[in-house]
């Protein structure tokens, strides 16, 4: 799609000449068409290694920093990103986000403001326009969560069983609970 090439450009130039270790795979090409538009929910399930959370977090949450925008769908001023912890994923999608913001001279051009905590991300784009992400480990309670007075539009829940959860019964509820009583009561009713 126009989207998931438009996107896969968009990486290039947050990179500039440094560029990713991989060229794009077809599979993200693939990947990428599913996320425009208001098809409901999707789950990606590939194997290991394969980039979907450098691709539908980190480089995502980026693209709407700097376009607010997501075609087919309007505009995205809050989001909720959930891992598996927040001293493991949500940490290390913060410490990513930064780096790359602060090695791209393309983003700081583009998204003029950048705020990092270890619980919420915040871009103000050349427009004036404001990306706000509170980020959750998956055992935590998320329902209520609002952003800039607002319910968040767009959650992306991202490998949220750690090994050890795995291992924990009432780990697993606790996680199955966040995704089929949180997730959704989180996120704005009329748009999602």
């Amino acid at each position: 799609s126009e989207f998931a090439l438009t996107f896969m450009n968009f990486i290039k130039l947050v990179n500039g000449s440094s560029g990713e270790s991989n060229k794009t795979p077809p599979v993200h090409l693939a990947m990428l068409d599913k996320v425009t538009g208001r098809k409901g929910y999707i789950a990606n399930l590939c194997f290991r290694g394969l980039g979907k959370t450098s691709v539908f977090a980190e480089y995502l949450f980026l693209y709407l920093g700097t376009f607010n925008v997501l075609p087919g769908f309007g505009e995205v001023p809050a989001i909720l990103y959930v891992a598996d912890s927040m001293d493991n994923g949500a940490k290390s999608l913060r410490k990513n986000l930064e780096f790359r913001y602060n090695n791209s001279e393309f983003l700081q051009t583009w998204i003029t403001k950048a705020s990092f905590t270890d619980t919420f991300i915040e871009f103000v784009n050349k427009e004036g326009k404001q990306v706000g992400i509170k980020l959750f480990g998956a055992k935590s309670g998320l329902r209520g969560s609002k952003v800039y007075g607002k319910r968040p539009v767009l959650a992306v829940l991202d490998d949220l069983v750690s090994d050890e959860d795995g291992k924990s019964k009432a780990s697993m509820e606790a996680i199955k609970d966040t995704v089929y009583k949180g997730v959704n009561h989180a996120l704005d009713p009329t748009k999602r």
